[in-house]
């Protein structure tokens, strides 16, 4: 699943395709652009559609507006991946490492329930994504058909009130929502949740192989203390495997930071702004109407978003903060002074959490947090204010 997840960003023109042939490439650099063109131009429609409705005096629909909110998070999504186009090959260099392959049948064991996870985790967007289109088709076919005036919220230079026109306005919009702003959107999203989760496994895998360093080692004469790090002179070249394995996972997430930072700026960004939206709306509206179920519906799928970034992100700093841990449970008092001295040079790097951040903002779940008490904050004061006025 995860090598389709890869796939469909690269057929959707976000990520760079690689291939030996030279025209090939470059065709499909052309194509990475014309998607950015196609994206904006969708969402200029969608903008000037707001414009000629607010100078008629129209209501402007509010889901509408989180619409176009929605789709600039995703052009900026989209650019930010294209101008980091050299850290996102970095990225995928980094997990096809050595440093990251198995060494043992636990480790294989670790990595195999993690690609599990991942598959579940794809499996489950694949279908969220696949229900909402299908829903939204459904539902915009279905308006046309109950309302003759129904028409698409979008500008488009051609008259849109025949079924023809209407047909053909409705096919641009699936492509550009359904497609790029559905998959192409959900897919970004897990691709940088994939990369917490296999720097998570690896500091995992870390953890596993420290906390047991010494436990491999036997000692001939009992009668006497003897030094592990001594009599298996190993030890010490596989401490400094699992400092150069720590350091890898390191690099990888300052580089998925550096790669995505301008997109996940924006997504927690977008998203207060479209929970504010959403949750005004919950606040006038009766608890069992349908725009209310429909405005907590959306305000799942926002804080959704924020979830996949936060857990996954949390994942990293929990398992960062168990490597100093493993190593105390080791049996390090077998270990002779020098190999201690170098094990304490290391635990004090350890002793910081890799923590996954935007600019100063961490990507952990207390962050999510705040978003989920900010959320219920604002419905109260909103809802107690409606409650007044009426």
């Amino acid at each position: 699943m995860d090598i389709i997840r890869h796939k469909v960003l690269v057929w959707a023109g976000i990520y760079k395709l690689h291939t030996k042939r030279y025209y090939l490439g470059v065709c499909h650099d052309v194509y990475r652009v014309f998607v950015i063109v196609m994206l904006i131009l969708v969402n200029i429609q969608h903008i000037i559609y707001i414009y000629l409705r607010a100078i008629r005096g129209e209501d402007v629909p509010w889901d509408i507006i989180l619409l176009v909110i929605t789709m600039i998070d995703l052009i900026i999504k989209v650019v930010t991946i294209n101008i980091h186009s050299k850290q996102i090959d970095e990225i995928h260099d980094l997990i096809k490492a050595a440093l990251f392959d198995p060494t043992c049948t636990e480790d294989e064991t670790i990595l195999k329930k993690n690609e599990k996870q991942i598959n579940v985790l794809l499996k489950t967007v694949y279908i969220n994504v696949t229900v909402l289109n299908i829903s939204y088709n459904i539902y915009t076919i279905g308006q046309r058909v109950k309302d003759e005036s129904a028409v698409i919220p979008a500008y488009y230079p051609f008259d849109t009130n025949p079924w023809s026109g209407y047909l053909l306005a409705f096919l641009f919009e699936w492509a550009s929502m359904s497609l790029w702003c559905g998959y192409g959107l959900a897919l970004i999203d897990c691709s940088v949740a994939c990369y917490y989760t296999r720097a998570a496994t690896q500091l995992k895998i870390v953890n596993y192989h420290l906390e047991r360093l010494f436990d491999d080692v036997k000692i001939q004469n009992h009668k006497r203390f003897q030094y592990k790090d001594l009599l298996d002179r190993s030890l010490n070249i596989k401490f400094i495997y699992y400092i150069q394995r720590y350091q890898n996972v390191y690099r990888l997430i300052d580089t998925v930071n550096t790669a995505f930072k301008g997109g996940i700026a924006f997504q927690f960004f977008s998203v207060t702004v479209c929970l504010s939206f959403c949750i005004y709306k919950m606040s006038y509206s009766d608890i069992f109407s349908v725009e209310f179920q429909f405005a907590l519906a959306l305000v799942l799928h926002y804080q959704l978003h924020n979830f996949l970034y936060c857990y996954f992100g949390n994942l990293v700093e929990h398992e960062s903060e168990l490597v100093c841990t493993s190593m105390y449970f080791s049996d390090w008092p077998s270990a002779s002074p020098r190999f201690r001295r170098q094990m304490l040079i290391a635990m004090a790097r350890w002793a910081r959490p890799i923590t996954p951040r935007v600019s100063i903002v961490p990507v952990t779940m207390a962050t999510f947090e705040s978003t989920v008490r900010l959320s219920y904050t604002l419905y109260t004061v909103l809802k107690s204010r409606s409650m007044t006025m009426n």
